[in-house]
Formats: structure tokens, sequence, C-alpha cells
């Protein structure tokens, strides 16, 4: 309730999004939207893939029964819409999904109002050093003189942040009190195909400790799945996973001991959580997706207490994305693996001290708009 006594008008924001990277664009752009919807906007999400966003939500295909569940609109973006005309009158706060290119009438709207939407462009994640200085720098239409901003999610304390919904803690909480962690150690996989995939399965067979491995439902991990079941120890067994929704994705990671993870959005979820990971992150021309890998590493380096762990952390991760594997490295992360823990547990309370995303958009949007 406002000091006047009424109910404060909720914030009408527009989110767009292209489905480039499978899952990790839709997924980004979906988890915003519900994250913002829980912060009072009223929300619509218009996306280009309705059959990815149906997986991400287990499997609902309805919109009434979308907005029903999380209070968001869901709008098929047509491809007529990008140089024809645009059926959708401008939100108030328009988000820009990765740089995806509004479609053009829809900028003309944009411009002929009276006052022009906040309009901001949620990039790539990356821990280098340059997102500080780039957060929030504003961009001018060349055509319309509308301004556009550029939002950087991160790391650090300058950066935009990670989206961390406002329940997180309580969902996990409440998830972890009915599940105790027993033995063997579990890893968690969700690793791209073109990945060490045998070779590891090889290497894990060598770890001395008992082994579960969970396969994520995609191309990478059923190979993984099928390599380690071919091998037959003992010691190292592997079930492949059914592919959930976005919201049970967290029950994964709650619930193993090291995970494997490629993307932005699963990295991130990893990094909330403060379980131990090893990033399978996507391949880029000039290696620039080392450069970011090291980056976070970087970032990371004062949550280890001990060097030679953070040594062999970063030369297995290093590694595994040229392709290679390290037996050595492997055996102590596996070895030491409630050691890294801890390294993980204080970079995931770096992490929370920062924000939300969401939090900072809204803050953002109501300030502006008001």
């Amino acid at each position: 309730m406002s000091q006047t006594g009424q109910t404060s008008i909720p914030v009408s924001t527009d989110i767009f999004c292209r489905v480039i990277d499978n899952f990790g664009d839709a997924g980004v752009m979906w988890r915003l939207a519900r994250a913002l919807t829980d912060e009072g906007h009223s929300v619509r999400l218009i996306i280009d893939e309705l059959e990815t966003l149906t997986q991400l939500t287990g499997g609902l295909k309805n919109g009434a029964t979308l907005k029903k569940r999380y209070g968001i609109d869901v709008f098929q973006w047509e491809s007529a819409w990008d140089e024809g005309s645009c059926p959708m009158e401008p939100a108030s706060f328009v988000i820009e999904g990765f740089g995806c290119r509004l479609p053009m009438d829809y900028e003309r709207k944009m411009a002929r109002k009276t006052e022009p939407p906040l309009w901001v462009n949620v990039d790539y994640f990356s821990a280098e050093d340059w997102v500080d200085d780039f957060h929030l720098q504003p961009s001018i239409h060349p055509i319309y003189g509308l301004k556009k901003y550029f939002y950087f999610p991160g790391v650090s304390p300058k950066s935009g942040a990670l989206i961390i919904e406002k329940n997180y803690l309580k969902q996990e909480r409440d998830w972890k009190s009915q599940h105790t962690r027993t033995e063997p150690i579990k890893l968690f996989f969700f690793a791209y195909p073109y990945g060490p995939i045998q070779d590891l399965a090889l290497a894990l067979s060598e770890v001395s400790r008992p082994l579960e491995v969970r396969c994520a439902a995609t191309q990478a991990g059923q190979e993984l799945y099928r390599c380690i079941e071919k091998l037959n120890k003992s010691h190292l067994k592997a079930t492949l996973l059914p592919f959930v929704s976005q919201e049970e994705f967290d029950h994964f990671l709650w619930d193993c001991d090291l995970a494997f993870i490629r993307g932005e959005d699963s990295a991130a979820r990893a990094m909330i959580a403060g379980v131990p990971f090893v990033w399978h992150i996507y391949h880029q021309d000039d290696n620039a997706h080392q450069i970011k890998l090291r980056a976070l590493e970087t970032k990371m380096s004062d949550c280890f207490s001990d060097n030679n762990l953070f040594s062999l952390w970063c030369a297995f991760q290093e590694g595994f994305n040229d392709g290679l594997i390290q037996q050595d490295a492997l055996n102590a992360l596996i070895a030491q693996v409630e050691a890294l823990r801890q390294c993980s547990m204080a970079w995931r309370e770096k992490i929370h001290a920062n924000g939300s995303l969401a939090q900072k958009l809204s803050e953002m949007a109501k300030k502006t708009l008001k």
C-alpha cells in the first residue's frame, strides 16, 4: 500500500526473447520473467519458440495455464512482426534479451509514446573486469533517439548480479530438510557433446572412491551414461536423469557433490547453490571462452585457502574445455571434495551479497518510471 492508502500499480513489463542457444536464452529470460513477477511486475514474455518454453515449464503449453500458475502472459513472437506490423503496444519497461532486436514497428511505437519506456538490454553473463565499466551504459537509437541501457549480469558488486529468487533460500532449506546427502559421492553431469566424454568415463573409472554419476537427459549425458555402463565398474554407477522443469533443476544441484555444468544459467545456479563445479563453457573463436573461464577463476581465487587445490581445479577445468582430462587433478578434486565445497560456499556468500539481478532491475524501473 502507498502512503495514500492506494495499492501501487504493477510496472508493465515486456521481455523479448529469441531462442538461439538451445535452452540457454529461453531459460534465462523465463527465469527473469518469473523473478520480476515476484517483484510485483505485470510481465509479458514474447518468445519465438514456444516449444522450448514448454519443456522448461514441465510440459505446460496453454497460455491460460501458464498465466494461472506463474502470472505471466506468454506470446508467440511472429516472424512477420520483424519487418511488418506488430500488434503489441509497448509496456512501460521493455527488456531485450541478449540483443535480440525488437520488432521495428514496436520500436516506432515506443518512440511515439509521450513518456518513452525504460529500455534495457539484458546481456550475456561474464566475470571479466570490463563488465563493471560497461554495465548500465546507455546507447542512443540512431533513428528515434531512444535510450537503451546495457545490463550485464556478473559476479562483482558493481555488475548486474545474478537472478536469485526471493524464496530461493527457503526452498533450499525445505528441500534439504527432507533429503539427507549420503554416500557414494554424487556427480551431476550436464555438458556439451563435443567434450571429452569417453575420456571422462575412463578417468572416473580410475578414481578410488565410489561414485554415482547422474547424467542429464542430453546428447552428452546419454553418451557418458553409455560409456560408464560399458565399463561395468562396481564402484562407478551411472543414472540417466529425466528432463525436468526449470524449477526442479536446482534439486539436482542441491543433491550433488560435484557438478559438470554448461552454459550461463546452469553455471549461475551452481554458484548460487554453493556447489563445486566444472564449467563447460560454450566454445568461441580465438579462445575467448577460456578468457571468460579464467576471469571467473580469478574472481573465485580468494575463496580457496589451499592454493594447490585452486590450481588443480583450474587445471582440470581448463583442460576439460580444451578436450583433455587430467587424471591427477580429477583424483585430487574428488578426494578433497569437502574442502572444495567449503570454497564454493564461500563464493556463494559473495554471490548472494551482491543481491538479485531481478530485484536490481525492478528498483531501476520503479525509480526511473515513478
